[in-house]
């Protein structure tokens, strides 16, 4: 069975992934996950958090595991596993994204942004003081519409309160890869065909751009792992155990 490596998107953390983690493991995989620097539990200020620091938090987590990982990456978390990837490559079986930006070398989440459909503002438009606000508790029911409007009423009203102010230049750093690296590795995609987010358009998009070799559809909204864990985590299963 696969040894996962879930990483979330921005104003989030680990803490999403509790649900999908427990399906994954009753499936008999392995499953870990952490905190991007600044984001969940961690303490970093966000003046400096890197993309760079991103991506060594990744691979220091992927050599504690200690054995070859499918890592996952969710929005944002797209760009961070990314990035990652080329540094680790060796030490990877697969990536999956979900519903999440994909790179090219050279793109950025702000130039990906710029492929979406006009109906959407993108992180980076939106700037630092309407991220904050979006992060701060003044907006939880924006929260909800915008990215679990398919969760339980109870779960979303849950997650929504523990969304925090997001870095910025992860989303504005260009993502630099090799076809000798990341380019060698198996990836997949899931969009999410209800998602408020990020287009599920742009994520088609990014899916074949990028040579995800296996696209499936999610009928979810933006955070599959509130709203449809258990579909979510048997979509992850079948995407490392059918060849």
């Amino acid at each position: 069975m696969a040894n996962f490596l879930l990483i979330h998107g921005a104003w989030q953390g680990k803490w999403v992934w509790p649900a999908v983690s427990a399906e994954l493991t009753m499936r008999g995989h392995e499953v870990h996950s952490i905190d991007l620097p600044g984001s969940g539990a961690d303490t970093t200020p966000l003046d400096q958090v890197t993309l760079s620091l991103y991506a060594d938090a990744i691979v220091k987590a992927i050599k504690a595991i200690g054995k070859r990982v499918t890592l996952v990456g969710h929005s944002m978390g797209g760009i961070a596993v990314t990035a990652a990837a080329e540094q680790a490559a060796d030490s990877l079986a697969r990536i999956i994204y979900l519903c999440a930006y994909v790179p090219v070398n050279g793109d950025s989440l702000s130039s990906l942004s710029d492929l979406a459909p006009a109906r959407l503002p993108s992180p980076v438009a939106l700037g630092h003081d309407a991220l904050a606000a979006l992060a701060s508790d003044t907006q939880p029911s924006a929260r909800v519409e915008t990215f679990m409007q398919d969760a339980p009423y109870a779960v979303a009203h849950w997650a929504a309160p523990q969304f925090r102010a997001q870095a910025m230049a992860p989303m504005t750093t260009p993502v630099q890869v090799s076809e000798q690296a990341y380019g060698k590795l198996p990836k997949s995609y899931i969009v999410c065909t209800r998602d408020r987010a990020i287009d599920p358009v742009l994520q088609r998009v990014m899916a074949a751009r990028s040579g995800c070799s296996r696209i499936k559809e999610l009928a979810s909204d933006h955070s599959p792992f509130l709203s449809r864990p258990t579909e979510t985590a048997e979509m992850l299963h079948r995407m490392v155990t059918e060849l």
